[in-house]
């Protein structure tokens, strides 16, 4: 574990000083990484929405594994060295 230092307003502190038997350093550590699986699902979706050329207002659900493997695929073809389709020649391959 690795300390992380948080300021919080005095009198948020005095309120939590009144509650002895509660590990504040534990509700904090749990809210942060309920936080950062949020923040991530955004991160994917916003790649997905920028490799897919999908509008950011779009209200279709994806599916958060689709999303996942999507971003995965990206990166690798892209660390390859490989060259991505454009939509166009997504749908030409299709014959759309």
């Amino acid at each position: 574990m690795t300390d992380l230092v948080v300021k919080i307003p005095e009198k948020l502190k005095a309120r939590m000083s009144k509650i002895s038997w509660i590990d504040w350093s534990s509700v904090a550590t749990k809210a942060i990484s309920e936080r950062m699986e949020d923040i991530e699902a955004l991160e994917i979706r916003r790649k997905v929405a920028e490799i897919t050329e999908i509008a950011v207002d779009d209200d279709r659900a994806v599916k958060e594994s689709v999303c996942e493997a999507v971003v995965k695929s990206v990166e690798e073809t892209t660390k390859s060295g490989k060259k991505l389709m454009t939509i166009e020649e997504v749908d030409e391959l299709m014959g759309l």
